[in-house]
């Protein structure tokens, strides 16, 4: 479980991390098609998709969402660029505090998130 304090209220904090995810995830490190790699889309919906894009259109599906209650929580399958049987799954509960918004996120199979949800920090300044 990785836990994050950003300045905002909750309504924003879920639509940045969610439907926002293009403007602060690092395409050039954590990508499918690393250099070709150009946008991220989160569909914000129970079924909807996250899809990478390139130049030429879809690069790679990354997961699809489980459960979508903004601004609370958001839960989605993980497996970009494989197969989606193998999966992981992660949770986001977003929780008011006096800083702002806490995000709480676990995430099974993954240790990456601590490096990624410094640029959703970050941009969330």
């Amino acid at each position: 479980m990785t836990t994050v304090v950003v300045p905002l209220p909750p309504e924003q904090a879920f639509e940045l991390f969610t439907t926002g995810m293009a403007t602060w995830w690092p395409l050039s490190t954590h990508s499918v098609g690393k250099h070709e790699a150009t946008d991220v889309r989160f569909e914000g919906a129970v079924g909807g998709r996250i899809v990478e894009y390139g130049v030429q259109g879809p690069v790679g599906y990354w997961g699809t969402v489980s459960d979508w209650d903004p601004p609370l929580s958001v839960s989605f399958t993980w497996h970009p660029g494989s197969d989606p049987k193998r999966a992981g799954r992660v949770t986001a509960r977003f929780r008011p505090v006096a800083a702002g918004t806490e995000v709480e996120l676990t995430h099974t199979d993954w240790d990456a998130w601590d490096h990624v949800l410094d640029f959703y920090v970050r941009h969330s300044r």
